[in-house]
């Protein structure tokens, strides 16, 4: 079955080896994992002496934000079957980590149960047996024989760190957060700002054409206070001019200019 969001097969996997009673049980995994990743794992199991395994596995957990182990899933690698010394079994699969996963590592624990057994033999006196010899009985008691069998189911577990979790951290949650804000506060001043530029540019584009508005009326103003000044000058002129011809200070005549010929 092909999982989405699996970790690269390319990556060289890590190994550990957990060493049972009966079983040497290699697991390879991916270094590192995120939340929400499937990781697989394989996981080969190598027997040290001849048994009668009920059961092999390893189980996969991780820890809580609280501490506490929580399982993600378990491979079978064996059951209620007579091993032999160097048989070797070869298992993997894929398990998913936590969204929710802290930053920690994903835990393996290798078990197996082992049934060995015990045997007891004990013997009684039968009922004796007689004959005749020499016309005299002889008597012979002879012990019976037996035994029987017991067992007993024996559990061996090792456990051990695997792939690390990379989870987000408190403080990087908060130094995120904080990240974001600063983003968000950087991406309104920004706007605010371009804002108020446009609004500046428009305001000197206003300016500056006020400023040529004025610069024009301050010319037309001098123009006009020039023609004022000449008008004035000329009233002025024309009136000392009729003041004096009528005290008779001074005599206008007009001439007609001279046609020509």
């Amino acid at each position: 079955m092909i999982l989405a969001n699996v970790v690269s097969a390319g990556a060289a996997p890590d190994q550990r080896r957990f060493s049972l009673a009966y079983f040497d049980v290699d697991v390879a995994y991916p270094t590192n994992g995120k939340p929400g990743e499937t990781i697989t794992t394989s996981v080969t199991a190598t027997a040290k002496k001849d048994c009668e395994v009920q059961d092999l596995s390893v189980e996969f957990f991780v820890y809580s934000a609280s501490g506490e182990p929580r399982s993600i899933g378990s491979t079978s690698i064996v059951k209620q079957a007579n091993v032999a010394s160097g048989n070797s079994f070869q298992k993997s699969a894929a398990h998913t980590i936590p969204t929710d996963a802290p930053r920690s590592f994903l835990m393996a624990v290798a078990s197996e149960t082992v049934r060995t057994y015990s045997y007891t033999y004990s013997y009684y006196y039968a009922y004796p047996y007689w004959w005749w010899y020499n016309a005299s009985r002889y008597w012979w008691w002879y012990p019976v024989y037996y035994g029987w069998r017991t067992y007993m189911d024996t559990v061996d577990k090792e456990t051990g760190p695997l792939t690390y979790v990379l989870a987000t951290t408190p403080e990087y949650t908060q130094i995120k957060a904080d990240h974001d804000k600063l983003t968000s506060d950087y991406n309104k001043l920004s706007s605010d700002y371009s804002t108020l530029s446009t609004r500046y540019t428009r305001l000197d584009e206003e300016r500056q054409r006020l400023v040529a508005e004025n610069e024009n009326l301050t010319q037309a103003l001098a123009l006009t206070r020039v023609a004022a000044y000449c008008l004035v000058v000329t009233l002025v002129v024309v009136v000392a001019l009729m003041y004096l011809q009528k005290k008779g200070m001074i005599v206008v005549r007009l001439q007609k200019p001279p046609t020509k010929q």
